[in-house]
């Protein structure tokens, strides 16, 4: 039976992995909690205490693919045990492997390929022009929901192409999400603005969610970065940040890439979304 893939995306480039791998967000590859079965690393998140830029043990150690945002020369590391890590530039993004598979490595690097612009994701979107813009209205006019496609953006200054993660859902969980974001109170929050400066106010990822029904395309921005102007946004109604709704926004390839703030964080639970054994 053929292995089960999908597809990763980061900065404007693509890399189909195997469907199992969990996910990682740390300052080095190595500093996750470690899936059993290997993981897709992206960078952020806290350093484990004691953690350092290197492998880990052999009897501890897993495969990964790992993005950066800041390219440096490719390289080849060999370790113990057959174990090799290698590193590739492609459209200006660093792309690592560590695996004692030269097959899959190989795979893996020649997968890897720049995101058409002309998805539902495009580099350039109006939700980098800051806090105040809003999509078109507006949601509850929709028919039955077919799919949401999820498109995490850095919204800070980057180089290199935005997009941080992107992702589908479709049929019954698509439509729950929907419903999710509907019912959630009108207004803005949870928000905590006395927890932040002015300069990190807003932090610095949001969300733009492409909702479809079959005949028409509507957009949410979803924004949870930050301490202030959280919540869903049809272009028509603010709504808060709900449990039901993060579940699905906020896992997988979407886990932030730093820490939230208390209020947001707290409505974060252990998500089917995320495969088993998912990284820190």
């Amino acid at each position: 039976m053929a292995e089960s893939r999908r597809w990763e995306t980061y900065g404007g480039i693509e890399v189909e992995v195997p469907a199992e791998w969990g996910f990682g967000n740390s300052e080095w590859p190595s500093c996750v909690v470690q899936p059993p079965f290997g993981y897709v690393g992206r960078p952020g998140g806290i350093p484990l205490v004691g953690c350092r830029d290197d492998v880990p043990p052999l009897a501890d150690r897993v495969p990964y693919l790992w993005f950066s945002a800041l390219p440096k020369d490719p390289a080849i590391r060999s370790y113990d045990g057959g174990w090799v890590e290698e590193s590739q530039i492609v459209a200006g993004v660093r792309i690592t492997v560590l695996t004692d598979d030269d097959t899959l490595r190989s795979r893996l690097f020649a997968s890897a390929r720049p995101v058409l612009d002309d998805t539902d994701c495009p580099a350039r979107h109006r939700i980098l022009d800051g806090i105040e813009a809003r999509p078109d209205p507006g949601l509850t006019g929709m028919g039955p929901v077919e799919s949401v496609t999820i498109c995490r953006y850095f919204t800070g200054n980057r180089p290199t192409n935005p997009v941080l993660s992107l992702s589908r859902v479709t049929g019954e969980t698509a439509a729950r999400l929907v419903r999710a974001i509907l019912s959630a109170p009108e207004g803005s929050g949870p928000n905590t603005p006395g927890n932040c400066v002015p300069e990190v106010m807003y932090g610095d990822e949001a969300q733009v969610l492409v909702v479809r029904d079959g005949v028409r395309r509507q957009e949410v921005f979803v924004r949870y970065s930050g301490c202030d102007a959280h919540g869903f946004d049809d272009g028509h109604t603010r709504r808060w940040l709900t449990a039901d709704a993060l579940e699905v926004l906020l896992a997988g390839p979407h886990r932030p890439s730093g820490g939230l703030q208390s209020a947001v964080a707290r409505l974060r639970r252990p998500s089917r979304f995320d495969p088993p054994g998912h990284g820190q």
